[in-house]
């Protein structure tokens, strides 16, 4: 069993079903944090606002319904301004969406297709407190 005293738990934001498993299922076998998927975004912001104070990182995806990952990391932000960033995203990302990007600190940015591997790595060295 491992230790998670120090882990702080990661929410993964995906409208894809799919995607949002397999990062959850990846990240909790190469780290043994908690890890909580969401497909909805309305339902992410909801459970980060009761349960913050356990979150050490959001991995959200940029383009959904409902709300953009840029609309949900600014209300993530906001609640938490500590809080490290992963924006996850299928396209590419334009000059307008970097400067909207700019008035948020965004720790990462990744480009799907995405493997296990590299999401595992970046995300160890953004969280810097996992051996990998």
């Amino acid at each position: 069993m491992m230790l998670r005293t120090k882990q702080k738990s990661i929410l993964v934001l995906d409208d894809d079903p799919d995607n949002a498993t397999l990062f959850r299922l990846g990240l909790q076998r190469k780290f043994g944090s908690d890890v909580f998927a969401f497909t909805d975004p309305l339902l992410a912001l909801e459970h980060f606002k009761i349960n913050s104070e356990r979150y050490g990182l959001v991995i959200s995806d940029l383009n959904m319904p409902a709300m953009n990952g840029y609309e949900l990391v600014t209300k993530v932000k906001q609640i938490n301004p500590d809080i490290k960033i992963c924006i996850i995203s299928a396209f590419e990302v334009n000059d307008l969406e970097l400067e909207y990007l700019s008035s948020v600190k965004v720790d990462e940015f990744l480009q799907k297709p995405l493997s296990i591997g590299k999401l595992t790595e970046t995300i160890g060295d953004m969280l810097g407190m996992y051996n990998r």
